[in-house]
């Protein structure tokens, strides 16, 4: 960013960046200097000097002929940073205050309308909201990882390591099917090495997502090729699927061995046909 747009966002006018720009530049100049260097007409150079020398920004060193010279920005804008810390501390500490009273919700307080209905970016936004509250544990059923995309496949994979770091628990049960599509091989072991617990399965009925004991999704594919999904917070509807969950985790290979195997049965393959 140029000096003088950076002047200008610190609260100065044009005129003030330019010639408190060329005071910088020249140490001390009179009027007729900073004339000659300046594009500001001489009247607006008197009227900047003036509130530059009220903003504490210049000084006027009067004699024979009156000088100015620039007050160094370190000491000139301190005031205004003080002023801009306190107020960005003032709002960090209204944004924390407003999240302590979002998480500390009782359930009561909620909407009686205990399931959702999301669509488009409401899906992305929803999740991203819930795995920032969840404290505990996540359990994922992973039916369609292959219709996703690369990007959104990436982005779910941020976010999951994000949650991991934070030291909650993560498990994921995965369809077979979905494991063929070698490009999501990679992502698998990333999140297998910050900690995610991983079993395949056979088969997974739907695609399922449960935030602790709080809030759980899952989506239905339509008719026409798409995809609803559902969001609910009732304690009844999540021990469902959480009881569901637990029953088919139990089921299910260790992801790590089923990719091992899987690696191994490629090699096997592939030397097979090297040898005919």
């Amino acid at each position: 960013m140029e000096s003088r747009e950076l002047l200008r966002g610190l609260g100065l006018s044009t005129y003030e960046a330019e010639v408190y720009e060329a005071l910088l530049r020249l140490g001390q100049a009179k009027v007729q200097d900073l004339a000659r260097v300046t594009s500001v007409p001489r009247p607006q150079i008197y009227v900047a000097l003036g509130a530059l020398c009220e903003k504490g920004m210049c000084r006027e060193l009067r004699g024979k002929v009156t000088t100015y010279a620039a007050v160094a920005p370190g000491i000139a804008f301190r005031g205004l940073l003080k002023q801009e810390e306190a107020q960005l501390k003032a709002r960090a500490e209204g944004i924390r205050e407003l999240d302590k009273a979002h998480q500390s919700r009782k359930p009561e307080s909620m909407s009686p309308d205990f399931v959702q209905i999301l669509r488009g970016r409401q899906v992305r936004y929803f999740i991203d909201e819930q795995t920032a509250q969840t404290r505990d544990e996540l359990l994922i059923l992973m039916k369609y990882a292959h219709a996703q995309s690369a990007k959104s496949l990436e982005g779910a994979a941020r976010s999951e390591t994000a949650l991991l770091e934070r030291g909650v628990r993560v498990r994921c049960l995965y369809e077979i099917a979905s494991l063929e599509h070698t490009e999501i091989i990679p992502i698998l072991r990333r999140l297998m090495e910050h900690g995610e617990q991983g079993r395949a399965i056979p088969a997974v009925p739907l695609d399922m997502m449960v935030f602790d004991q709080r809030t759980a999704l899952f989506s239905l594919a339509t008719q026409q090729g798409g995809v609803t999904v559902f969001a609910f917070n009732h304690p009844d509807l999540i021990q469902v699927m959480r009881l569901s969950f637990e029953q088919l985790w139990h089921e299910g290979r260790s992801l790590r061995e089923f990719l091992k195997q899987r690696a191994k049965g490629t090699s096997s393959r592939s030397a097979g046909k090297g040898k005919e």
